[in-house]
């Protein structure tokens, strides 16, 4: 699944790559309007199917629809403006990933200057108490990472709908990553990183913006608010007079989200099997 951001000048060379690693299916997800080299790419790569989105529509929402349309019980999720080695990443690489069963395997990454960046993203708690995390260089072995980097990753397809896919209401791009992978680990299933899965940018690597915004306050709500008690998941009191003076909203709005957001963990408590606090007390910090 290829993603496409801005201009596209690597997007032909990247197809070449996918279509040599053996791939069964590219899906090009685009922005209106239809680009104009769509039916030429076509007849070049027989594999190839373009879906075309609305320009407001998050990434996270575009992956979950193309999955839904994918043809594989695996999906190699990438960015049109990376570099794939072909030789490198081999069917027994993608055989070794699929046996060990998690929801997201993470390449490493470099940057155009073949620099390590540092990409996989581990929790630590921050001043007060407050949550933060810290993105370390992860170069071997398979480093535990709170998110798909750049949601690029190789996604088991039934785990990733089994955790409920990416929120479409958060529309920042770090706090829709941020947002699955939490839950991922909060529900017991693993996104790290794989050391053979290597890939770089072929241009300036964008920064990712993780000013807080709607989508934190989502996040908070979803993630850091709920306390296990016994074997559930629940929020708290004190994460509702957190959220009321912090939100940003009004009272009414505040409360409608919050009600939202309590269903839902009521729905889903059974499957918190861990919080926000057990899961920075336990991570596995990469050497």
């Amino acid at each position: 699944m290829l993603l496409n951001r801005g201009t596209r000048p690597f997007r032909r060379d990247l197809f070449d790559q996918l279509c040599k690693i053996g791939v069964r299916e590219v899906l090009s997800l685009e922005s209106g309007p239809c680009p104009y080299d769509v039916e030429a790419l076509s007849k070049k790569h027989d594999i190839v199917r373009f879906i075309i989105f609305s320009q407001q529509s998050s990434t996270g929402a575009r992956i979950d629809t193309a999955m839904r349309e994918a043809l594989s019980d695996h999906i190699f999720v990438v960015q049109g403006d990376m570099k794939i080695n072909a030789a490198g990443i081999s069917s027994r690489v993608f055989a070794k990933i699929s046996e060990r069963g998690r929801l997201c395997a993470v390449p490493v990454f470099r940057n155009s200057l073949g620099e390590l960046i540092p990409t996989a993203v581990s929790p630590l708690p921050g001043k007060g108490g407050i949550f933060d995390v810290q993105p370390t260089a992860a170069a071997d072995g398979e480093v535990a990472t709170l998110m798909p980097w750049d949601y690029t990753g190789i996604y088991r397809r039934d785990k990733h709908f089994g955790i409920g896919g990416f929120d479409p209401l958060i529309t920042e791009p770090w706090w829709q990553m941020l947002d699955y992978g939490m839950r991922a680990w909060l529900w017991g299933e693993e996104i790290r990183t794989h050391s053979a899965l290597r890939m770089g940018y072929l241009d300036e690597m964008l920064p990712q913006n993780s000013t807080p915004g709607p989508g934190y306050r989502r996040f908070f709500l979803k993630n850091l608010a709920v306390k296990r008690r016994g074997d559930t998941g629940r929020l708290t009191r004190s994460g509702w007079w957190s959220y009321l003076h912090s939100s940003g909203e009004s009272a009414s709005a505040t409360r409608k989200t919050w009600k939202e957001i309590q269903s839902w963990v009521n729905i889903n408590r059974y499957r918190f099997l861990h919080d926000a606090e057990e899961i920075t007390e336990l991570w596995e910090w990469g050497e």
